[in-house]
């Protein structure tokens, strides 16, 4: 079994999405723009650049570029300055999960899917209202094959 992740997951840090500027951009044609904040009592001021790609069916999108290494973001995270994911060195919170993590999420996954109830306490529902019934039975035979892996891994730690 993998060691338990001691690094910081995306998660840990304050996003700064593009799309939230979208409207500001919309009638204007920026090259960037500028932020001011404090972070442990140091001033931060600068401006962050975009690049403004054409779209195939008309029109363009707006992306951040990284401070620190120039690269084609739509998110920044904060680390006292916005850089993209690769600068900031944090992983997706997936990539962090242990293997029974992942199999717990897939469950969860395939219940929400199915409009279940959260949780492997709360048992099988019905199959949903307009779902095929040859996918509510190959989701159903994936369910419990996870479930069988689960129960084989808890043997295995006992």
């Amino acid at each position: 079994m993998p060691a338990i992740a001691t690094t910081h997951s995306l998660n840990d840090y304050r996003k700064l999405v593009i799309s939230n500027y979208r409207d500001q951009l919309r009638n204007s044609s920026a090259k960037s723009i500028e932020f001011s904040y404090t972070h442990r009592s140091k001033p931060y001021q600068y401006s962050i650049q975009l690049s403004k790609i054409s779209c195939n069916y008309g029109g363009h999108r707006y992306w951040w570029l990284c401070p620190k290494c120039n690269q084609r973001t739509s998110t920044l995270y904060y680390a006292g300055l916005y850089v993209c994911r690769h600068c900031i060195g944090a992983n997706y919170g997936s990539q962090l999960q242990q293997p029974i993590d992942r199999i717990y999420s897939k469950l969860n996954a395939i219940r929400a899917h199915m409009g279940w109830q959260v949780g492997v306490i709360h048992g099988i529902g019905e199959r949903p209202k307009g779902m095929h019934a040859k996918t509510y039975n190959r989701l159903l035979k994936e369910y419990e094959h996870l479930e069988q892996k689960i129960i084989g891994a808890h043997y295995a730690t006992t």
